[in-house]
């Protein structure tokens, strides 16, 4: 009877292990290649970024990874703050490590992530590198959306 038990434990053991490490692959697919971003266009972050300086639209260009935890802090901040701008506010979500992002990463010479750029209707631009408190983050969409 001890070993009926014994096996049983072992194959409940072998299941448990099983489990986690699919939990634990789950997470890091979700990490990797999760939606951050508030809007999906199907759109490359460049011809999003291009359209929107075109049209005279604000834009808050975000650059992070999935993978640092200040990107990943930050990406918390813009997931809270973002939906209340989503009417008058561009947002272009912009993973540094998707190869499709290279180009656009040379042409903004982005050096530091996670990296917000700011863009006004007339296509000024200012940049806040690092994690940014929510209030602040408004503060800058609220400056860009009404112009000021």
């Amino acid at each position: 009877m001890g070993k009926k038990r014994k096996k049983t434990n072992h194959n409940t053991s072998k299941i448990l292990i099983l489990a986690g490490f699919l939990i634990i692959l789950a997470a890091i697919f979700l990490l990797k290649h999760g939606d951050t971003s508030a809007q999906t266009t199907g759109i490359l972050p460049e011809e999003q970024l291009a359209q929107a300086l075109t049209s005279g639209k604000p834009v808050l260009a975000f650059y992070h990874s999935n993978n640092c935890q200040s990107c990943i802090d930050m990406i918390a901040v813009v997931n809270q703050v973002y939906p209340e701008f989503k009417d008058d506010v561009v947002l272009v979500d912009v993973n540094v490590y998707e190869q499709q992002n290279q180009a656009l990463l040379r042409n903004v010479g982005l050096q530091y992530i996670p990296t917000q750029m700011f863009y006004d209707r007339s296509g000024t631009q200012s940049s806040v590198v690092g994690v940014m408190q929510p209030d602040s983050l408004r503060e800058s969409l609220r400056a860009i959306s009404s112009g000021q």
